[in-house]
């Protein structure tokens, strides 16, 4: 279903975006109300029992996933929530800020785990979700990235390349992030990040101690979505939240 949502979060206005990204930035002019969300809610009322989250950052306006992805959503017991328009042509703090108060309107609205709460996307969506897992490790507990993904540091790669850092992220946040967040890398055998991803992966995440990330990368796979039972896997993955928060 989709909806409207009319209250923002509190961790979504300029103090917080410069707190967790280090963006001293004006934030361009945005308003909750005009925004349209997609909405996954198993047929079975999850008003009454606790349910994690899985908030979707699209690569496109349309917040579409493989339908054969809903069935395990529903089996891992998580809701699902995307924000319209919020694609690679929105600007970037206007992606994170979609993302940030379609989280804090589901938590309102239904009775979700907060140690369940995911932020997962494919391709550009997947590097906005890479960057929100990490700056926001106070919200979210487990990061889904498909095909895509930035750092908060440099990281070399052939010759003198390298890919470029995105963010700065707050210290006590980040150490947050490096202790009981959990990150799921997953790229193709013919993906056009697969490099990208896994140098990321070797040289960022486990290099800067993160004690629990894990890279998959898919044999055969181009720069797609993965089947519902590579989501399975992955979404697994996240669940298994045995890291220490504090």
């Amino acid at each position: 279903m989709d909806l409207h949502f009319t209250q923002t979060a509190p961790y979504s206005d300029a103090e917080s975006i410069a707190k967790h990204f280090g963006y001293k930035v004006p934030l361009p002019d945005y308003a909750i109300t005009n925004e349209l969300f997609a909405l996954k809610v198993p047929g079975i009322s999850p008003t009454n029992e606790s349910w994690g989250l899985l908030v979707w950052i699209s690569r496109a306006d349309q917040p579409t996933v493989p339908a054969d992805w809903e069935s395990e959503l529903a089996k891992q017991h998580l809701l699902f929530v995307s924000a319209y328009h919020s694609g690679n042509g929105r600007h970037p703090l206007d992606r994170f800020r979609l993302a940030l108060d379609a989280t804090c309107n589901m938590c309102r609205r239904y009775t979700v785990d907060r140690q369940r709460i995911y932020i997962g996307g494919f391709s550009g969506g997947a590097r906005m979700a890479s960057m929100l897992g990490v700056a926001y490790a106070d919200v979210f507990t487990g990061t889904l990235c498909l095909c895509g993904v930035n750092f908060y540091a440099d990281i070399p790669t052939a010759g003198s390349q390298y890919y470029p850092a995105t963010f700065t992220p707050n210290p006590g946040v980040l150490l947050l992030g490096k202790r009981g967040g959990r990150f799921v890398l997953l790229t193709g055998e013919h993906d056009e990040n697969r490099d990208n991803t896994a140098q990321i992966f070797d040289k960022g995440f486990k290099r800067e101690g993160f004690r629990n990330v894990r890279y998959v990368e898919v044999p055969g796979l181009r720069h797609e979505m993965p089947s519902a039972k590579t989501l399975a896997t992955a979404l697994e993955y996240l669940g298994d939240n045995h890291g220490d928060r504090h």
